[in-house]
């Protein structure tokens, strides 16, 4: 596919949800201008396709599916944190989030100045799961929107788009191997294996998403990273079995065939 209908692909999902980017942000130039502190993570756009339910397997995929997004926005709360901003609790950012009921469409676009004269919240940090994709079984694939949107000039201070990708041993059965970097977290939380993967992929995911933005004011070395320029618009982020990981700015066209086509 051309780049021409990649972009044109990338409108027209502009225009459906509500995805806008005003520009390609190169430097974090606003971010550091408005110094934002206290964040609300909004809840998760899930676009990503569910099975027609017509097995008791359909089923546990669509959940696990369902599980992973919801899981996805707690992700976002310790990178955060212990890059020096302040999210706003869960349950407290649902309770304004209903009172001044908006979608995340009207999030992305609208105006939102009241968040901040309301409550103040400096800004909304929006996430969408556009895509899973498994095309074997020993990988999941899942492509991640975040934008960072401020509540006082409504401009974007971050967007992001992210290939991520889990690399996974599988047993004669077709079901995880856990591994020694897993372990911790699969003993901690006590879900089964396959969805706990996906929460592995989503919690790796937001962190090397959001690490890369700035330190915020209240950090002394705020100032440090003044000068470094944003991170690329699409990433490609994958997680080998050995436990490392590798990280690449991905292309464009390639982003785009593969999340917006089947």
């Amino acid at each position: 596919m051309k780049r021409s209908s990649i972009i044109l692909l990338l409108s027209l999902l502009t225009l459906a949800i509500g995805c806008k980017s005003e520009k390609n942000i190169t430097t974090y130039e606003t971010l550091y201008h408005e110094q934002p502190l206290v964040i609300l993570v909004a809840p998760v756009q899930d676009n990503a396709f569910r099975n027609v339910v017509r097995t008791t397997q359909d089923q546990v995929l669509n959940d696990e599916l369902t599980q992973a997004a919801h899981f996805l926005r707690h992700s976002c709360v310790k990178p955060l944190v212990e890059i020096g901003y302040s999210p706003v609790p869960m349950l407290s950012a649902d309770v304004i989030l209903q009172k001044e009921n908006k979608t995340y469409r009207q999030l992305m676009l609208d105006d939102i100045s009241s968040f901040s004269k309301n409550y103040g919240i400096d800004a909304v940090l929006l996430i969408a799961v556009h895509k899973w994709k498994e095309p074997e079984v020993n990988e999941i694939i899942v492509f991640v929107e975040y934008t960072l949107r401020s509540t006082k000039s409504g401009l974007e201070l971050m967007h992001t788009w992210v290939r991520s990708r889990k690399m996974q041993p599988v047993d004669t059965k077709g079901e995880p191997i856990e591994l020694a970097a897993d372990n911790a977290f699969l003993k901690l939380t006590q879900l089964n294996k396959r969805l706990a993967h996906r929460c592995i992929l989503m919690d790796n995911t937001s962190d090397f998403v959001l690490r890369n933005i700035p330190t915020a004011v209240s950090r002394w070395y705020h100032n440090r990273d003044k000068f470094v320029p944003a991170a690329p618009s699409f990433y490609g982020f994958t997680m080998n079995p050995d436990g490392s990981v590798e990280r690449s700015e991905y292309n464009e066209d390639a982003f785009g065939n593969e999340c917006f086509t089947n």
